[in-house]
């Protein structure tokens, strides 16, 4: 093998640049506080810290879901909420009422503030949220209004699920739709990936918004919906059928009976009770949606320190560590210039002379 001055002095360039890129890589590990700063450095820990991140992206995501569904349900909370203290109201009349110390024009007179507990009831029943949204139309929020008039017997509403709602027309508010699914939030990792149209959601997702039909619906509804709107008359028959048993119509019923001097029939004033015990169970479950964002917010918290603690672990650089691989970097750096100077004076004529 031939070896050449010049050998020896592209050696010995080669070695002074390779440490002094062993010297600049110390330094800018020291300088960024990690370890991994491009592919090269370490591709298999940059891989990992690339995973790591989407996935605490994806928590924080998750989080900013819970936030927006939390006021989601804040205000579902606060219409039930309000439901519900008026239809205590309407009982605790619908009681007084009942007493024969209370004559004819007295129960026609309480029957203007029932009018207004039933107005109050109905803008609750067709609450639109802060996105313009309705809380209670199922997975058609973007309706005009979750209960509207019923078509085929006047002076009652229906649920807008409900063929009651069909007039048959194109623009009938009609919408079958509205009977199956929900509007669901992501705010966890999903089990399935997989979403029904009757889901009720499991702990990754959760629903802010309700079937009308299903919320202010009555349990076992006793009341008889008597009172025909066309000619003013109590006929015993519904002018087109039966109306949708939903406590706004229980309270028409109630309202009709006071408007005529009689008192709230006894079927009234129970299927009230139901209604009111029905919609703190309600209240109840939204509660417990909001505990289930809590618990999930927590456990993405305590997910996400696990896996920064990880990622610490792959990508920051060990101060201590840093130090003495750019102090050795530096001597040895130091070490090939003045190898170098030396090999410079390497020749066959300095040998000869």
């Amino acid at each position: 093998m031939r070896i050449s001055t010049n050998m020896f002095h592209n050696n010995s360039v080669s070695s002074i640049q390779n440490h002094q890129r062993d010297v600049l890589d110390a330094q800018l590990r020291l300088s960024t506080g990690k370890r991994v700063n491009s592919p090269s450095d370490d591709p298999v820990a940059l891989s990992q810290i690339n995973s790591l991140n989407r996935t605490m992206n994806n928590i924080e995501q998750y989080a900013y879901n819970g936030e927006f569904a939390k006021a989601k349900l804040v205000q579902e909370e606060t219409a039930i909420t309000d439901s519900i203290d008026g239809l205590q109201r309407a009982r605790e009349l619908g009681i007084q009422l009942m007493n024969d110390t209370y004559s004819e024009s007295n129960r026609i007179a309480a029957s203007e503030e029932l009018g207004q507990i039933i107005n109050q009831l109905k803008n609750m029943m067709n609450y639109t949220d802060s996105d313009g949204e309705k809380l209670f139309a199922g997975n058609n929020v973007n309706v005009d209004a979750a209960f509207v008039d019923d078509v085929n017997n006047p002076g009652y509403f229906s649920y807008i699920g409900s063929t009651n709602a069909d007039d048959g027309s194109a623009t009938t508010p009609y919408d079958p739709l509205a009977n199956y699914g929900s509007r669901f939030v992501q705010i966890g990792f999903d089990a399935d990936n997989k979403i029904n149209a009757d889901d009720l959601g499991d702990p990754s997702r959760v629903r802010v918004t309700d079937n009308g039909n299903d919320v202010f619906g009555v349990p076992n509804a006793t009341t008889t919906y008597a009172y025909n709107t066309d000619d003013q008359t109590l006929t015993g028959i519904p002018v087109g059928g039966t109306p949708d048993d939903n406590i706004l119509n229980v309270l028409v019923e109630f309202q009709r009976a006071l408007k005529a001097g009689d008192p709230p029939p006894d079927e009234v004033i129970d299927d009230i009770s139901e209604s009111i015990t029905s919609l703190s169970l309600v209240r109840a479950e939204i509660g417990g949606r909001q505990n289930r964002i809590e618990n999930q917010y927590d456990a993405g918290e305590s997910f996400t320190l696990a896996l920064q603690e990880r990622r610490l672990g792959l990508e920051e650089q060990d101060i201590v560590e840093g130090i003495t691989e750019l102090t050795k970097s530096e001597n040895a750096l130091q070490i090939a210039q003045q190898v170098f100077t030396r090999v410079q004076d390497l020749s066959l004529f300095n040998y000869l002379r």
